[in-house]
């Protein structure tokens, strides 16, 4: 028994993601698979009858790739462009150069550089530059090249942003003004207002008889005491509901050792080998560092097999409790 405990606490101090490498296909077809973006692009290939075979990456899991293709997928940036002549991953090329495009996820991200002006939605540029010869974005070859400085709305209140914006929902321009950040041109900045500011709950935390940390959002002693738990203290402050930036706190449970495992990552299939149950949603968190919060720290502690979960952070960890990673973003209390 104690042996299996060892290999279960060495398992919770990988992330899920850390396990698994970066899932591919290949297809004698030009059209990606759903969720999937072309990454290579083998020429004349004896497994396509001497045509081309392309290599696809699934998008889920991933930050950052290189991609074949200039489309870029739903909640991705397209970051930087670059080009070559010869052999590459994208092909050969016989004179116009081969291109490669630089994509970049935007979850868990506040702030990217783009060389698209469309971008996720609750994004917004901040900054616009253009250049001449070459760059992040590519050569200009005749007009110069425009990069942008890109924002997530997330967390924020109001901004200062440039009228080649698309406003999300919920959002209004109070005020214009003129920027060189901008551009050229009189009103190309804009002061924008969120119509629909967050709110805010407390996240408690709960101690039972067997040592583990329980968090809720609605407080209620009488009926946790019933189950032998006892109100500790307001661990943190969390979006009241979902919003845009946020993702689910989720909670699994393991009663072989009495303890609650909170993750921003839930896969049910993963948990479960190691003695987990999916018990449900939490509380929202965010995922990125937004104005004014910090992060929920997780702690695992290998003699009681208990997680403990606190904005204090410390390297060496919190009365045996070692530190593991962050599980999103809150506010103090």
């Amino acid at each position: 028994m104690n042996k299996y405990l060892c290999i279960l606490a060495a398992l919770f101090s990988v992330s899920v993601s850390d396990l698994q490498a970066a899932t591919t296909s290949t297809s004698c077809s030009s059209t990606a698979p759903s969720g999937y973006v072309m990454t290579k692009i083998q020429e004349r290939s004896t497994s396509c009858s001497g045509g081309n075979l392309y290599t696809y990456t699934r998008l889920a899991g991933e930050t950052v790739l290189d991609t074949c293709i200039r489309t870029t997928p739903t909640g991705w940036v397209n970051t930087k462009e670059r080009s070559y002549t010869g052999s590459g991953i994208c092909g050969s090329s016989s004179g116009t150069p081969r291109l490669i495009w630089q994509i970049t996820n935007s979850y868990g991200q506040t702030k990217l550089n783009s060389c698209l002006r469309t971008l996720p939605t609750g994004w917004v540029i901040t900054r616009q530059t253009s250049y001449s010869g070459s760059g992040d974005c590519g050569t200009a070859s005749g007009s110069k090249r425009t990069k942008y400085e890109a924002q997530s709305t997330a967390g924020q209140s109001q901004m200062s942003v440039c009228n080649a914006s698309t406003l999300p929902s919920g959002w209004e321009v109070g005020a214009t003004s003129s920027s060189s950040n901008c551009g050229t041109g009189s009103g190309n900045l804009w002061k924008i207002l969120n119509t629909k500011p967050l709110t805010k709950v407390a996240l408690h935390h709960y101690i039972g008889k067997t040592g583990d940390n329980m968090y809720v959002t609605k407080r209620d002693d009488a009926a946790m005491a019933l189950y032998k738990y006892s109100y500790n203290a307001i661990a943190a402050q969390v979006p009241s509901s979902a919003a845009f930036g946020t993702t689910v706190l989720h909670r699994y449970y393991n009663s072989s050792i009495a303890n609650s495992l909170y993750t921003i990552g839930r896969d049910d299939a993963y948990y479960s080998k190691v003695g987990y149950v999916y018990v449900g949603a939490a509380a929202n968190v965010f995922t990125a560092k937004v104005p004014n919060a910090t992060a929920l720290h997780r702690y695992w502690n290998p003699t009681t097999k208990h997680h403990l979960y606190s904005v204090v952070y410390s390297s060496t960890g919190i009365n045996g409790f070692k530190y593991e990673k962050a599980e999103g973003y809150v506010y103090k209390p």
